[in-house]
């Protein structure tokens, strides 16, 4: 058992730290983007929101630059951290879903891996509709639902490709596959199981990009792609491949459908 904490712990230390490296990308990689693809520098009368900001890290980072950053998430993670920056987060109301901002604030929102966690897609794209400025920009960055060569958040192979089915079985046979490298997870398989269960549940939702199209013309009147900025200026893997690789519109069909996929939409003035 001890053994077994141990391991635990260094699987923690472990995830903080990718946690880090892969906030650090995002946070310079939002930036350029806001500043040199949207062309709004960093100025104190530019509003900006993390739309499931977690713990704070982006609103931290644009302030800092100049913006003027908020937050908001449908749980107060921050609490769990004294660097968070608590009087820019705020708590998303839930019944009836509304963000915690009045009509026409934002001049930019954006989310980086949250789509995926968030079930009620028509409620909060008109919810950020409401709150951006007319002309304002929507943008979010999220894994698609073909996502390769794993669900990335669990780790468990092409399980998003089942979604919403998530079945027992299948999960069961990765932790034994994982159990043949790891032993010490033997014991408390069955309780990796159902938190997976549990997270499949509630924490994850998988549809086609079209999904994404269809709401957005519904709501905007528009819908764009941001896969050539993203190959161009993203630090992820497949981007820093795609960029040395011929037939650069390939490479962002490939990446909005198999990795990260990047859309914006533009409130009409």
């Amino acid at each position: 058992m001890y053994m077994y904490k141990m391991e635990l712990e260094q699987r923690v230390q472990e995830r903080e730290r990718l946690f880090n490296e892969i906030s650090n990308r995002e946070k310079v990689f939002i930036f350029e983007t806001i500043r040199d693809r949207f062309s709004l520098e960093p100025n104190p009368n530019h509003t900006v929101l993390d739309f499931g900001c977690g713990r704070g890290v982006m609103v931290t980072y644009l302030h800092s630059l100049g913006y003027n950053a908020y937050g908001c998430d449908i749980s107060e993670v921050w609490e769990k951290f004294p660097d968070s920056p608590v009087d820019r987060l705020a708590l998303i109301a839930m019944e009836p879903y509304r963000l915690p901002y009045e009509d026409n604030t934002f001049d930019v929102v954006f989310s980086t891996s949250v789509l995926e966690h968030a079930k009620n897609q028509e409620e909060f794209f008109l919810e950020i509709h409401r709150v951006l400025k007319p002309g304002g920009i929507s943008m979010h960055l999220y894994p698609g639902k073909w996502y390769l060569p794993s669900e990335p958040h669990i780790h468990i192979p092409l399980l998003n490709y089942f979604w919403p089915r998530h079945p027992k079985w299948w999960i069961d046979l990765w932790l034994l596959v994982r159990a043949v490298y790891s032993p010490k997870i033997v014991p408390y398989r069955k309780d990796i199981l159902q938190q997976y269960i549990d997270f499949c549940d509630t924490g994850i939702i998988y549809v086609p990009n079209k999904r994404y199209r269809q709401l957005s013309m519904k709501i905007f009147g528009n819908y764009g792609s941001l896969m050539d900025f993203y190959i161009e200026r993203a630090g992820g893997g497949f981007a820093r491949l795609a960029r040395k690789l011929p037939f650069r519109s390939l490479s962002a069909w490939i990446s909005s459908n198999l990795r990260m996929n990047f859309i914006y939409q533009r409130k009409e003035a």
